[in-house]
């Protein structure tokens, strides 16, 4: 007779709350967190708002984690009512972590009402929204107050992201805190694939190569980085841009190059999987120019701090917060708006700056830093427990 080992720690179910599963940072890294959960007794699945899905969504799939939709409505109400129901359906969750900015107060109040114990949210933006409509203003307000009401625990990776959902006097409430994305630090180890060399994108040994991760949108200023790439051709004529994502103007970046007479130094692959693979064996130089607020939006971007990870010279608009300057040797910052030959220069000489011995202690760098994930998902497992986490 098997007797059950009353010291066991409980497993806690999680619901991860989207806004959907598609290809962006904060995708990737809800997945990870849901891949590594059984390592802090976490049992996780994924809700999102929009059928949305792409690259991560199969990989959650891949690895068996359940994904469930919950529509949303311009009634928020409505919203309210159908998390309730998922929330019964597929559970008894222990907590939740809404990844919906102000909209997650909607999500709160729900999970309050359904008896979850731990109700978490999470800003990864800073939206900084001015909007004098009337009803946008009010659902700003009624929004922001649920979550003051009904959240058990608030946080952002930056201060600036805190506080854009938060509030100004963030730091007055015990509930709320900074935690930064801590990354899977596993494929900075492993052994990088031949599909991920630079032959496998046809660019020579010797070649100078510029990187960059994100969508390929306005607000990660996707078009300027053709533009830097043609300034640094005018002095480097080996070079490439090689910028891993997808996006609106994909199609626009791909004509600039062309009419600019370097279509075949722009190289967009898409999405890719083996991300921390390609920047540790194809880039030089990891460039990253999204603009400040209220053009840019980005809260503390995970990208700039894998290029460290990969040991990667990289420079960053002031659109950046220094947050996510993990090894302040690797990065250089400069205002996005001092122009693409400005640029050009920032990047070719942190290419005649590399430095092999301290690309090689980056990532022990950022691995006793608060953005390894496992120390993240540690934090994590405290709030969703109910438990203080420091």
């Amino acid at each position: 007779m098997t007797v059950p080992n009353a010291t066991a720690p409980r497993t806690i179910r999680v619901l991860q709350l989207l806004a959907m599963l598609d290809n962006g940072g904060v995708e990737k890294w809800v997945v990870d967190l849901c891949e590594q959960g059984p390592t802090e007794g976490l049992a996780m699945d994924i809700a999102v708002v929009h059928e949305v899905y792409g690259l991560f969504a199969k990989r959650a799939r891949d690895l068996g984690i359940p994904i469930f939709h919950c529509a949303a409505s311009e009634n928020p109400f409505r919203f309210v009512r159908n998390l309730r129901r998922l929330l019964r359906e597929h559970g008894p969750y222990d907590a939740i972590h809404c990844h919906i900015h102000a909209y997650s107060g909607f999500a709160v109040l729900a999970a309050w009402l359904e008896g979850v114990r731990a109700r978490v949210v999470h800003s990864h933006n800073v939206v900084r929204n001015s909007s004098k409509s009337l009803v946008r203003r009010a659902y700003a307000v009624i929004a922001r107050g649920l979550i003051g009401t009904f959240a058990t625990a608030g946080m952002g990776p930056s201060t600036a992201s805190t506080e854009d959902l938060l509030g100004r006097g963030w730091r007055k409430d015990r509930r709320w805190r900074v935690l930064r994305c801590g990354i899977d630090l596993a494929p900075f180890r492993a052994p990088v694939p031949a599909t991920s060399s630079r032959a496998a994108f046809g660019i020579p040994a010797g070649a100078l190569v510029l990187g960059s991760v994100g969508r390929l949108t306005e607000e990660k200023n996707s078009e300027f980085l053709v533009d830097v790439l043609a300034a640094v051709l005018e002095r480097a004529p080996d070079a490439y841009l090689l910028l891993i994502g997808e996006g609106a103007l994909r199609g626009r970046l791909a004509a600039k190059a062309r009419e600019g007479g370097f279509g075949e130094r722009l190289l967009l692959p898409g999405v890719r999987p083996d991300v921390a693979a390609i920047l540790r064996n194809v880039v030089d130089v990891f460039v990253f120019p999204s603009p400040p607020p209220p053009r840019g939006n980005e809260a503390l971007p995970i990208a700039v701090v894998e290029a460290q990870a990969a040991g990667l010279a990289t420079v960053i608009s002031d659109g950046i917060t220094t947050e996510a300057i993990v090894v302040p040797e690797l990065v250089t910052q400069i205002p996005e708006a001092a122009g693409a030959r400005r640029w050009a220069e920032a990047v070719l000489d942190r290419a005649r700056r590399r430095d092999p011995e301290l690309a090689g202690r980056a990532l022990a760098i950022v691995e006793q830093s608060d953005f390894n994930c496992a120390r993240t998902l540690q934090t994590l497992a405290k709030l969703y427990a109910g438990e203080p986490a420091g």
